[in-house]
C-alpha cells in the first residue's frame, strides 16, 4: 500500500467538522501531485493522545511503512500544535514527528517562537507532508488555505539570509503577520544532524528533521497573515493571568530563566561534577563559561508567542555589521556544553560565535556538538588521524577548526561530509568500528544535553528509555539534585505518586520519578508547554497537570481529571513504544554509552560513581513494571490492545 493509499482510507476516516471549539484541521499535503486534503482527529484520539506530539503519533502510527527507508518521499513529516498552543501563556510549542534518519528510531523535535501558533490560527492543528516535490518547493499557508510556490530562488541560502528575504519578497514582520518553518543548505543536503528552523534560533532539532524535510524538497512552510484570537468554549483569560503570575513569582523563573536564561544550568552542573567535559572522559569544567561570563555580551532577553517568560538570552559580541555572526539569538544551555566544554572549548566568545554559526546553518548543536567531541576523541585515541581529517587538528579546543567544521558539514564537503552523518559515522564506512565504543549516544541518537548523569540515577534511566533516544527531554529527573525535595520524603511522594530514595545516587525506585516525569512531559507536548515552564522539570511549582486540566476545559470544552491526563501521557509513551517495536527496538536498546557502565567519575563529592550494569537492569525491570510494559519494553497485551482500538 502506498502512502496516497494509506492517507486516502484515514481521510475517508476522519470527521469533517471540528470535533471540539479550537480544534483546527489536519492538513494532508501530497508535494508530488499538489493535492490537499483534510480532516479533523477524532475525539475518540484526543480523548486518548491530546493533539500536538501524542496525535501526530496517532498520524505517524496509521501512515508509516517500516519496509521503506526514513528518507524514502513516503515516509511522512508530521507538524503538530497543542491544544493550548497560542492561547496559554508559555504553550507556543509544536512538534515534528516522523522516521528519523539519524537515529533510525522516531523523530519527534518541538520547537516554539511563532509557527506553531501561527499555524494554529489559520485554523490548522497538523500538517502532513509526503511524496517529493518536483522541484523545491514554498508552501504558504494564509487565511487558511496552502499555496505550492517555487522556492528556486531560495534554495542555497541558511537561515539569516533567507529570513532576510522572506519579508521583502512577501511583505509582512516577522512575529507579527510572519511565521516560517524552513530548511538550510544543511538540509538540502541531507545532513543528518540537521534541523528545521523556527525562527533565529528556534528549530526542530532532533533525529535530522531538516534531513527529513529536504528529501521531500520543501524549502519552508510560511505562514502569513494577522493573527487573531480563538472562539474558545468558555471565558479563559482571566485564568491565562493566574498562569501567567505563576510562571513569574516562581523562583527558576524569576531569577534565573526570564534574566540569564537556560545557561544559569551550567555552574551547578559544573560543581556537581557532571558537566559532560571532552566527549565525556571528564564532568568538570572551566568558571569562564558560567553564566555571568555571557552578560556582558547579552543585550537582552527575547521569548516565543505570547509567552510572559521571555528566556532567550540575546547576544552582540560586535558591533559590525559586515560579521553576520557578530550577533545572535542564544546561547542554550545545551549548545554552551556541547560547544564548551564538551569540545574542550574555554572562551566565552568562541563559544557564542559558533552558536551564531549552527544557528544560521541550521544545525542541531546536541547532535552536531557531540559528533565533533567523537570524532575529537578518536583522533586523540590515533582511530582518526590528519589523512582522514584532511590535514585538520582534531585537538581539543581548537575553535577554528571546529568553525571550520560546521561549515564542511553543512556543505558535506570534505571531513565534513563524514561528520555530517553523525551517529550514522561508522555505518557509512567513515570512521572505523571501535569508534562506537566511544559514541555517546543511546538508541543512535547523540545525548541531547552536556550533563553526564553518571551520578543521577533517575536521569541515566531516563536517558536509556527515552523514546526518541538518548534525549534529556522527554523525561529529565533534574530534581533529585534538590536538596529541599530529599530532605522531605513526604512532599517527594506526593509529587511523584510514590516514594522515591532520597541519595540522588541511590537506584531505589527511581523508576517511579522516571514515570512520573514521562508522563507529565507528554502532555506537556501534546498542549503545547514548554518544558521549563512545565512541572518537575526544574521546579515543583510550576504549571503541571491541575492546570492544563482546567485550561483545556476553558478553552476547549474537554473534560480531563489529573488521573485522566496522567493516562494521557502513559499513553503517548505506549504508542511511541509500539511503532518503535515495528523499527526493531527492543530492551537492549533501552541502555547507556559503554563509557557510563564501565568509567566512574574522578572529581566531586561524587567521585567514584559509575552506573553498575545489575542495578540499572534491575532498575530498567521496575520501570517496565510501573509503566505496564512486557520484559520487551512494549505495551503488555491488553493495553496494546485498547492503544490499537483507538488508534484503528
Amino acid at each position: 500500500m502506498t502512502i496516497r493509499d494509506r492517507v486516502t482510507t484515514l481521510v475517508a476516516e476522519l470527521p469533517k467538522e471540528p470535533q471540539y471549539p479550537t480544534q483546527g484541521a489536519t492538513v494532508f499535503v501530497d508535494l508530488q501531485r499538489r493535492e490537499i486534503a483534510r480532516g479533523y482527529t477524532p475525539i475518540r484520539v484526543v480523548k486518548t493522545l491530546l493533539a500536538g506530539r501524542g496525535a501526530n503519533m496517532y498520524y505517524l502510527h496509521r501512515l508509516l511503512d517500516e519496509s521503506l527507508h526514513p528518507l524514502h518521499p513516503d515516509v511522512p513529516l508530521i507538524f503538530g500544535s497543542g491544544v493550548l498552543t497560542g492561547i496559554v501563556p508559555s504553550a507556543a510549542r509544536g512538534n515534528a514527528t516522523s522516521w528519523s534518519p539519524e537515529s533510525g528510531v522516531i523523530m519527534d523535535s518541538n520547537a516554539g517562537d511563532h509557527f506553531p501558533s501561527f499555524i494554529r490560527m489559520n485554523g490548522i492543528d497538523h500538517i502532513v507532508l509526503f511524496g517529493e516535490a518536483a522541484g523545491w518547493t514554498l508552501l504558504r499557508v494564509k487565511a487558511g488555505g496552502i499555496e505550492f510556490l517555487d522556492a528556486t530562488p531560495y534554495v542555497g541560502l541558511d537561515n539569516i539570509d533567507l529570513r532576510d528575504r522572506i519579508p521583502h519578497d512577501f511583505g509582512g514582520t516577522w512575529a507579527r503577520d510572519l511565521a516560517m518553518v524552513n530548511v538550510t543548505r544543511a538540509g538540502e543536503n541531507q545532513v543528518l544532524t540537521s534541523a528545521i528552523m523556527a525562527g533565529p534560533k528556534a528549530c526542530y532539532a532532533r533525529g535530522g528533521p531538516g534531513a527529513k524535510m529536504g528529501s521531500l524538497k520543501v524549502k519552508a512552510i510560511l505562514v502569513q497573515g494577522q493573527t487573531r484570537d480563538f472562539e474558545t468554549a468558555q471565558p479563559y483569560k482571566g485564568y491565562n493571568r493566574t498562569i501567567a503570575q505563576k510562571l513569574l513569582e516562581t523562583s527558576v523563573v524569576k531569577h534565573a530563566l526570564k534574566t540569564v536564561g537556560t545557561p544559569f544550568l551550567y555552574k551547578p552542573s559544573r560543581m556537581l561534577g557532571a558537566m559532560g567535559t571532552k566527549n565525556n572522559q571528564e564532568t568538570t569544567w572551566t568558571d569562564k563559561l558560567d553564566s555571568d561570563n555571557i552578560t556582558p555580551y547579552r543585550p537582552g532577553m527575547a521569548g516565543c508567542f505570547r509567552c510572559p517568560v521571555n528566556c532567550r538570552p540575546l547576544n552582540e559580541l560586535n558591533q559590525d555589521p559586515q560579521d553576520k555572526y557578530g550577533r545572535g539569538d542564544g546561547p542554550e544551555y545545551v549548545t554552551l556544553g556541547k560547544f564548551g566544554p564538551n569540545v574542550g572549548i574555554d572562551r566565552i566568545e568562541s563559544v557564542i560565535r559558533l552558536n551564531n554559526i549552527c544557528n544560521d546553518l541550521g544545525l542541531d548543536t546536541a547532535s552536531t556538538g557531540s559528533t565533533i567531541a567523537w570524532a575529537m576523541e578518536l583522533y586523540q585515541r590515533g582511530l582518526l588521524t590528519q589523512k582522514e581529517t584532511g590535514g585538520l587538528d582534531l585537538a581539543w579546543g581548537n575553535a577554528d577548526v571546529v568553525e571550520q567544521l560546521l561549515f564542511g558539514m553543512s556543505r558535506r564537503e570534505g571531513f565534513g561530509n563524514a561528520l555530517a552523518d553523525g551517529t550514522r559515522a561508522v555505518e557509512k564506512g567513515h570512521f572505523p568500528n571501535e569508534a562506537l565504543r566511544y559514541r555517546m549516544a543511546v538508541k543512535g541518537l547523540m545525548q541531547s544535553d552536556p550533563h553526564d548523569a553518571r551520578i543521577l540515577k533517575a536521569f541515566a534511566l531516563g536517558l536509556a528509555v527515552a523514546t526518541r533516544g538518548m534525549d534529556h527531554l522527554r523525561n529529565r529527573v533534574t530534581l533529585e539534585i534538590n536538596a529541599r525535595i530529599n530532605d522531605d520524603p513526604a512532599f517527594k511522594e506526593r509529587l511523584y505518586g510514590a516514594p522515591v530514595s532520597a541519595a540522588p545516587n541511590s537506584y531505589a525506585q527511581k523508576e517511579v520519578a522516571v514515570r512520573a516525569c514521562e508522563n507529565i512531559y507528554a502532555v506537556g507536548d501534546s498542549v503545547g508547554m514548554c518544558r521549563f515552564t512545565t512541572k518537575l522539570f526544574n521546579s515543583p511549582s510550576l504549571p503541571g497537570l491541575e492546570e492544563f486540566s482546567a485550561q483545556i476545559q476553558n478553552v476547549s470544552g474537554l473534560t480531563f481529571s489529573v488521573d485522566e491526563l496522567n493516562n494521557v501521557g502513559h499513553n503517548i509513551m505506549g504508542v511511541e513504544r509500539m511503532i518503535n517495536h515495528r523499527l526493531g527496538v527492543r530492551r537492549a536498546d533501552d541502555t547507556l554509552p559503554e563509557r557510563w557502565f564501565d568509567e566512574p567519575i574522578q572529581v566531586g563529592s561524587y567521585k567514584g560513581e559509575k552506573i553498575d550494569r545489575g542495578e540499572f537492569d534491575a532498575m530498567l525491570t521496575r520501570f517496565y513494571e510501573v509503566s505496564n510494559l512486557t520484559p520487551e519494553g512494549v505495551p503488555v497485551d491488553s493495553w496494546r490492545q485498547q492503544l490499537q482500538q483507538v488508534l484503528g
